[in-house]
């Protein structure tokens, strides 16, 4: 993932993905929600979520954060398994996320495809999709 391509640059993709998973780990909601284009999707094998407005986000995602910290976990460490340009400013980008305790463990994982779009100088998750491992 070094070489660049029209629409992106790959440092670029990961400084973004490694600052939201920043977020993930210290529990930063703003951050988080920030993170989201509005209105964004997430769709999984039995249901899609619809998240309107950054509001929305925050009333879903405040008990994932919690539960994370719950469960000790204070870092998610992101590793871009595919990039797919879609157009100009999208890209479908395959996540894979480590989940690491205070030791530095991983303690957690799982697979996420984004689309992503360019925006606002950096990128937007419009579609989440959680992948069965």
């Amino acid at each position: 993932m070094t070489s660049r391509h029209p629409g992106y640059d790959s440092d670029d993709l990961l400084d973004f993905l490694v600052g939201y998973g920043v977020a993930l780990g210290s529990g930063d909601l703003e951050v988080v929600t920030d993170s989201l284009a509005y209105p964004s999707v997430v769709v999984e094998a039995d249901r899609s979520l619809v998240v309107p407005d950054a509001g929305s986000a925050r009333e879903s995602l405040a008990g994932m954060l919690t539960a994370y910290r719950e469960q000790g976990l204070v870092a998610a460490v992101p590793e871009v398994r595919a990039v797919e340009q879609v157009g100009d400013a999208l890209l479908w980008v395959d996540v894979r996320w480590s989940y690491r305790d205070e030791n530095a463990s991983e303690a957690a994982a799982d697979r996420v495809r984004y689309l992503l779009r360019r925006g606002r100088d950096t990128f937007e998750l419009c579609v989440v999709v959680p992948v069965p491992d």
